[in-house]
């Protein structure tokens, strides 16, 4: 039986084999590690540890850093090199990093330069680009723990099949990054290896659960990263850290080879998909994993090949969704949402109200269907070494509701669910009739949440994210700006509807938030995943000025 204190010795064990993988050369001054200040996403350029050729390369999207590679700008071992010294840097000034692989990650880079300087030949389309993925995504060799002090030596033998394929068309893993112990999209903090901040203001937490991903691509410590999500957890930390992402429809690309604290969910199950600079890193990243056959080893993946940019019209119907009826978003969000919509207008494109259709429903089905177990294998987890819950994990366990379902209330619940499911589908397909063009809308803006992050320990309202996962509809996150204190001031005006909305309004203030990424939510119906990210490359176009 393990004592109540392996856990802080494990803990202490396993951070401290992690920070000797970074060599003395790309450490910061402690002083700047430990310094008060929020806002760090400005340090791995004023660092002066990586050189002007690394600053260029760190600053491309995926597409930008491959196109230079394969035309012999720049060779793979660069690349590589300048990633890993701007993701060492990351993981001094946020926590992100659960497994270091650099040395590796350099020899399989100079591999690839020797091949193509021998062969003139490409392994694959990504061949030479170096790319995170999220802890318990299994790659062979290195650990999956899921934020768990009793999994700090899982090391699975076998790669997941999005990974495999991945390394099949000439990527290179070179870290893996965090997760909280709940597996769930509160905040990125365990334990075993601490607390992920958010770059762009440390006081506020990078998301959950695929926090690690958000924070590191965020400062461009990656130019691409693998995450997952259940209820939020690709959308949320790519939104709090001014990201593209995309939650596709579950069964799109493959989810096999997880490493899970409980497996056999079907009401609602997770996705896996790209983090990202751009839209069409995410398109890129989709179509390669998805060329490579995944149905062949899992037969849970849909056997359909990526069609890139499908058509869509010209003239688009964009519903728009302020407020679901439940929380009211923060000021910076609502404006963002507002200037997106006049934008689109103003492009010609027909923005059209959309009502939310019983949101607080969806969440009373979708919760106990997320802790159906009681929450009972995290649980035995944590009790193996005496580790405690987060404290936001803490609260959310605490639920006096939260128990183990009988298989009668299981089958309750998924009627409900699929009842629901088949409601809402009618609702937005009589969304038809409110268009010109007779069609339903071609896609929903949205928030993905009622904050531009939020600060630590606190439990946010999941519903902007989590309605998605219970309909099984992709998600695309497009960053649209940043908060601005003299402009997003509170409403003090507005009265909160319930307690859980009066905790959110009041939580806001504007001088916390300065300088957080403001980002929105692009939602399509069920496997039009690639007809949403064209839809998304219109918006980003307009709203952005983003082509390609």
């Amino acid at each position: 039986m393990a004592s109540k204190s392996d856990w802080k010795q494990i803990a202490e064990k396993t951070q401290g084999a992690l920070k000797t993988k970074i060599p003395e050369a790309w450490r910061l001054p402690e002083d700047l590690v430990q310094a008060d200040q929020r806002d760090v996403s400005h340090v791995p350029a004023s660092c002066g540890i990586l050189s002007d050729r690394e600053l260029s390369i760190t600053s491309c999207d995926a597409t930008a850093v491959l196109q230079k590679i394969h035309n012999g700008d720049w060779s793979a071992e660069q690349v590589c090199l300048a990633f890993c010294k701007r993701a060492a840097i990351a993981q001094q000034l946020v926590n992100c990093l659960t497994e270091i692989c650099f040395d590796e990650a350099l020899n399989a880079a100079r591999k690839l330069d020797q091949s193509f300087k021998a062969t003139g030949k490409l392994k694959g389309p990504l061949h030479g680009l170096p790319i995170s993925v999220k802890d318990h995504v299994n790659v062979a060799g290195l650990r999956s723990t899921l934020g768990y002090c009793c999994l700090a030596d899982n090391v699975p033998n076998e790669d997941a099949v999005f990974v495999k394929a991945l390394k099949s068309a000439g990527a290179i893993i070179f870290v893996k990054t965090t997760m909280p112990v709940t597996g769930m999209a509160i905040e990125t903090v365990s334990q075993l290896w601490g607390r992920t901040t958010n770059g762009f203001n440390r006081a506020l937490v990078s998301g959950g659960s695929s926090g690690g991903e958000g924070a590191l691509v965020g400062l461009y410590g990656s130019p691409l990263g693998v995450g997952t999500d259940i209820a939020g957890s690709i959308r949320v930390p790519c939104a709090f850290n001014g990201l593209y992402g995309i939650r596709p429809s579950t069964r799109r690309l493959s989810y096999e080879g997880m490493t899970s604290n409980v497996s056999g969910g079907r009401a609602i199950a997770a996705a896996i998909g790209p983090m990202c600079h751009s839209i069409r890193d995410v398109e890129l990243i989709c179509q390669i994993v998805t060329k490579a056959t995944p149905w062949e080893e899992d037969p849970g993946v849909v056997q359909k090949e990526w069609t890139t940019r499908p058509n869509v019209p010209e003239k688009l119907t964009i519903g728009l969704m302020k407020f679901d009826g439940v929380v009211m978003p923060h000021p910076p969000i609502l404006r963002g949402l507002e200037e997106a919509a006049a934008k689109l207008k103003a492009a010609g494109h027909e923005v059209v109200e959309f009502k939310p259709y019983q949101h607080q429903r969806a969440w009373d089905i979708a919760y106990p269907l997320y802790y159906a177990t009681g929450g009972k294998e995290m649980q035995a987890l944590l009790d193996v070494t005496g580790e405690p819950w987060p404290p936001a994990a803490a609260k959310l366990s605490a639920n006096p509701e939260l128990r183990e379902l009988s298989a009668r209330e299981l089958y309750k619940l998924f009627n409900q669910q699929d009842t629901y499911k088949k409601e809402y589908l009618k609702y937005w397909n009589d969304t038809s009739k409110s268009t010109s063009s007779g069609r339903p809308i071609d896609a929903l803006l949205c928030p993905i949440n009622p904050c531009a992050s939020y600060p630590h320990d606190f439990l946010t309202w999941w519903g902007y994210a989590a309605q998605w996962n219970l309909l099984d509809y992709p998600g695309v996150i497009i960053p649209v700006g940043f908060v601005d204190n003299a402009r997003d001031l509170q409403n003090a005006s507005y009265k909160p509807i319930s307690d859980t909305d009066k905790t959110h309004h009041d939580l806001y203030e504007p001088s916390l938030w300065h300088n957080a990424p403001i980002s929105l939510q692009l939602v399509g119906r069920q496997f039009e995943d690639e007809r949403l990210l064209a839809v998304g490359a219109v918006v980003d176009k307009v709203v952005n000025g983003v082509s390609g």
